[in-house]
């Protein structure tokens, strides 16, 4: 096993130890969501310098692009709830 890969699993490992503790810190899932995918963007980047791979390439787009919509609609649930109503 490579460094690299070996560090992409600590990355994804800790995307979801970090994640969950966000998530019990905070109470919030948006700041959760976002620390779990920032990690697991960065262990698909090092997993990607690795292995040149249409595969892997196509990996790390689909979870940036998972990233992009999740936080997207979740920040417009959020503002959208919190929005005061004027009647």
């Amino acid at each position: 096993m490579n460094v690299l890969v070996g560090a992409s699993w600590c990355f994804g490992i800790a995307g979801i130890v970090v994640g969950a503790a966000a998530l019990a810190v905070f109470r919030q899932p948006l700041p959760a969501l976002r620390v779990t995918l920032e990690l697991f963007i960065a262990a698909g980047l090092l997993r990607l310098s690795v292995d040149n791979s249409w595969s892997a390439i196509a990996g790390a787009a689909v979870v940036i692009a998972i990233r992009r919509v999740l936080t997207r609609s979740l920040t417009a649930d959020f503002t959208q709830r919190s929005a005061p109503t004027s009647r």
